[in-house]
């Protein structure tokens, strides 16, 4: 983890993610980290008894908007909690076959389909499905909460900051928003405050994930404002409110990563490493191989492109994908493709970032210049951004004669 500017913006939508803060106003003070056992695997029984319940009355009453939006709902939940990309699918197939078509509520139903699309990657479609919600309802928060998600996802910058002041100023959809912009322009002291005040005003929900993944933004947004300990302190207090949640184990590997506690990471990495996530095999080979395992990282890596070069998954795994073949001379011009592919489907800073570096590596200074530059026209650079253009510029003054 770089830097809470280099954060996954790809959230499940404007619903989950307003049901996705309960509160902590301030930072909690650093302290030791529990022993390995309070990193158990997320417990999903209600959940997934909610889903069977809700998927046996909708049986029996296909037509139910009301029934359709509840299991959604819950498939959405379930996949941020274990990732499990077919409760993605079945989300998605259950918004287009009941409630866009049946919903009275169009601008509800198409901000419920644009919140999956993200979650898929697919930056395109969520963007219109947004914008659909919007024009169905120019009135409704959770439209323009929206669109002002998989906007920023997308590299729309302007037009997500058209929707971040559509929103009621001091709402909670509006705090959460500024607090993530704020974070992406480096203002890392009013990220924190808007980001507590938003939490503060859910603590009084009493629902461990949404409580989680506020800990875990904090988290993020706190690294880069006091570092590794105080980030490590909420990432810790996520895991005591959502045992084995995702976003808190994943801090605490990225922190052990970090600092070279290769074993500690490998523990962490290997409690939430499955395909719907398959940078994490990276991550895993890259722990091997400083292990001194070289096969046992081999492996890993196969396992990465097991799952990043099959049939449509390049959308969900662009960006490792790319810098994976980037590394390798022989492999250059696959990274290419799908570096030009990434920009094309999502013109964001980051994926600029990696067309750069790809440039970089093929040896196209002036094209990889280029490429850094759109990737600095926007937020904060992260390290990792500074470092590639680094590299850039240093290779094209010794070039210089």
């Amino acid at each position: 983890m770089s830097g809470s500017r280099n954060r996954r913006w790809i959230v499940p939508g404007a619903a989950l993610i307003c049901a996705a803060l309960a509160g902590l106003a301030v930072a909690l003070p650093p302290r030791a980290a529990p022993p390995w056992e309070a990193y158990a695997a997320p417990d999903v029984s209600a959940t997934s008894g909610a889903i069977a319940f809700f998927e046996g009355k909708l049986a029996g009453d296909p037509t139910n908007v009301l029934l359709a939006g509840h299991l959604t709902s819950r498939y959405m939940k379930r996949f941020q909690l274990v990732a499990d990309l077919k409760d993605v699918e079945r989300a998605e197939e259950l918004a287009r076959r009941v409630l866009l078509p049946l919903s009275r509520d169009r601008g509800e139903g198409w901000s419920r389909l644009a919140a999956i699309l993200l979650a898929r990657h697919e930056f395109i479609e969520a963007h219109a499905a947004a914008a659909r919600a919007v024009a169905e309802d120019s009135d409704d928060a959770t439209a323009w909460a929206t669109l002002f998600d998989t906007a920023v996802a997308g590299g729309r910058y302007d037009e997500a900051r058209e929707a971040l002041t559509s929103l009621e100023p001091g709402s909670l959809p509006q705090r959460v928003r500024a607090a993530q912009w704020l974070d992406a322009h480096g203002r890392t002291e009013s990220a924190f405050g808007r980001m507590s005040e938003a939490c503060r005003e859910i603590a009084t929900w009493g629902r461990p994930l949404p409580y989680a993944w506020c800990l875990t933004e904090l988290g993020g947004i706190e690294l880069g404002r006091n570092g590794p300990r105080a980030a490590a302190a909420l990432f810790t207090r996520a895991l005591e409110v959502e045992p084995g949640y995702r976003g808190g184990v994943e801090g605490l590997a990225d922190l052990a990563h970090a600092r070279g506690d290769w074993a500690e990471a490998e523990r962490l990495y290997r409690r939430i490493a499955l395909d719907a996530h398959a940078d994490l095999y990276l991550r895993l080979a890259e722990v091997r191989r400083a292990r001194g395992d070289a096969p046992a990282a081999d492996r890993w890596e196969r396992e990465f492109l097991r799952v990043a070069t099959a049939p449509g998954a390049e959308p969900l795994y662009g960006h490792p994908l790319a810098l994976y073949w980037a590394a390798r001379p022989e492999t250059l011009d696959r990274a290419l493709g799908v570096a030009l592919r990434d920009v094309a489907r999502r013109p964001a800073v980051e994926s600029w970032d990696v067309l750069a570096w790809v440039r970089f590596r093929r040896g196209e200074l002036q094209a990889a210049l280029a490429a850094s530059d759109r990737a600095f026209a926007w937020g904060a650079p992260s390290p990792t951004m500074e470092y590639h253009r680094a590299r850039i510029l240093a290779a094209l003054a010794r070039r210089t004669p």
